[in-house]
């Protein structure tokens, strides 16, 4: 993963699953070396959200997220969120480092991608997933763009209208999923 040379290296077939699915992440080699297979051998990696720094490595749980995106660690830093813990999506991103606090790349399990994350649109988003709950939006409808009559309804009746088409065009931002994922009322 390291792409760097080692002598102490481990076979590939003792350090990773028959299950793995994220081989094109990974660089050439027969072998990886005693940190990299680490991360492989502790199912933490996968299984659990975490955030790393060069002074501290920390687990997160879900109602973390949120508070550690908007306060990370001093950089660099790199920050990932696991759903069910069933994908290694950090891998595509492992290389995207933070250097910035207020601008920076993060990883979700969903996502084979990195995510941007940009302090203003992501408190923007942020609010609003907060009114939409508190409003009584699901978070399947935030996230679909597809909101119930029931919902229109109650929008028309508070002048919401444009509340509900502004979070339906925001359908397949990550960022904005992400920020659902996330949050809280």
């Amino acid at each position: 993963m390291c792409c760097k040379r080692t002598d102490k290296g481990f076979p590939l077939k003792e350090c990773i699953s028959g299950n793995f699915t994220g081989w094109s992440y990974l660089y050439s080699g027969n072998c990886m070396c005693p940190e990299c297979a680490f991360l492989f051998s502790d199912q933490t990696f996968r299984k659990r959200s975490w955030v790393a720094s060069l002074s501290n490595f920390r687990t997160l749980k879900n109602d973390e997220a949120l508070q550690v995106l908007f306060s990370p660690p001093e950089p660099p830093f790199f920050i990932y969120i696991a759903k069910l813990g069933k994908r290694q999506a950090w891998l595509s991103c492992l290389h995207r480092v933070a250097s910035n606090r207020h601008h920076y790349f993060f990883s979700h399990e969903k996502y084979d991608v990195p995510i941007l994350f940009e302090r203003a649109k992501a408190e923007r988003y942020a609010g609003d997933v907060k009114k939409a709950l508190e409003f009584g939006i699901t978070k399947s409808e935030l996230l679909t763009g597809e909101f119930k009559p029931k919902t229109w309804k109650k929008a028309l009746e508070r002048g919401a209208r444009d509340f509900l088409k502004e979070l339906a065009r925001r359908k397949g931002d990550p960022l904005w999923e992400v920020m659902v994922d996330v949050g809280r009322k």
